[in-house]
C-alpha cells in the first residue's frame, strides 16, 4: 500500500474533498497543513508549479486538485462501479469547478460586504438553480433519490456534495444565502453522508476553520 501525504494550508478549501476520500476509504495519511505566512515562502518552492494541494505518493508528489480527487477515488473505489456511473460522477465534478470558477470566486474576492452579499443573493437566486435542478434530476434517477447519487454504495460524487454543500452552509448561510435551502433531495443526501462514520469522525476531528 502507497504512503500518502497531503500538503495544503491550514484551511479545507481545494484539499478538503481529497481528505474526505481518504478518511471515507479509512486510508492513514499525512495531513501537512502549511502556515501560509510563515511556512509557504519556503515550502512552494518545493511544490511543482509552486503550488498546493499537493499529493506525495511514497516519495513522489503530483499537483493539481482534481487530478488528485480522481485518483484517490479511482484508488479506493470511489468511482463507480461502471463507465455510466463514472461518466455521472465526472458530471458531477464539473459541474462543482464550473461554479467554483465562474461564481465562487467573484464572491469570495469582493472586498465590498455590501456588493459580496449582493453577489451571494444573485447566484443563490439565479446562478445556482440551473446546477441544482440538474444534480436533483440525476439523483432521482437513481433509486428515486432516496439513496446514493450514483449506483448503491458511497462516491467521490456523494462526498463532493456533502463538502460543497458544507463549505456554502457554513460561508453564505451565515448571510442567510444558502443556495441549496430548500432542495429537500440535496439536503437528504447530505444528511446521509453526514451520517456516514468515518465522515462523521473526521467532521469532529478536523481543526475548525473559515474555509
Amino acid at each position: 500500500m502507497p504512503s500518502y501525504k497531503l500538503y495544503y494550508f491550514e484551511v479545507r478549501g481545494a484539499a478538503e474533498l481529497a481528505r474526505l476520500i481518504m478518511k471515507q476509504a479509512g486510508q492513514d495519511f499525512e495531513d501537512i497543513r502549511i502556515n501560509g505566512l510563515t511556512e509557504w515562502p519556503t515550502k512552494k518552492l518545493e511544490m511543482p508549479l509552486n503550488a498546493v494541494p499537493v499529493l506525495e505518493v511514497d516519495g513522489k508528489k503530483f499537483c493539481q486538485s482534481m487530478a488528485i480527487v480522481r485518483y484517490l477515488a479511482r484508488e479506493f473505489d470511489l468511482m463507480g462501479s461502471n463507465n455510466m456511473e463514472a461518466l455521472v460522477i465526472e458530471e458531477l465534478l464539473e459541474i462543482f469547478t464550473e461554479i467554483t470558477v465562474k461564481h465562487l470566486m467573484k464572491m469570495y474576492y469582493e472586498q465590498d460586504q455590501d456588493k459580496k452579499v449582493e453577489k451571494m443573493k444573485e447566484f443563490k437566486e439565479t446562478g445556482m438553480p440551473p446546477y441544482i435542478k440538474l444534480m436533483e434530476k440525476r439523483l432521482m434517477e437513481n433509486n428515486d433519490g432516496k439513496g446514493f447519487y450514483v449506483g448503491d454504495k458511497v462516491t467521490v460524487a456523494d462526498l463532493a456534495i456533502y463538502n460543497t454543500m458544507f463549505n456554502f452552509k457554513k460561508w453564505m448561510g451565515k448571510e442567510g444565502q444558502d443556495p441549496f435551502e430548500g432542495s429537500t433531495l440535496l439536503n437528504a443526501l447530505y444528511e446521509r453522508v453526514a451520517l456516514l462514520p468515518n465522515i462523521a469522525a473526521w467532521a469532529k476531528a478536523r481543526p475548525e476553520t473559515d474555509m
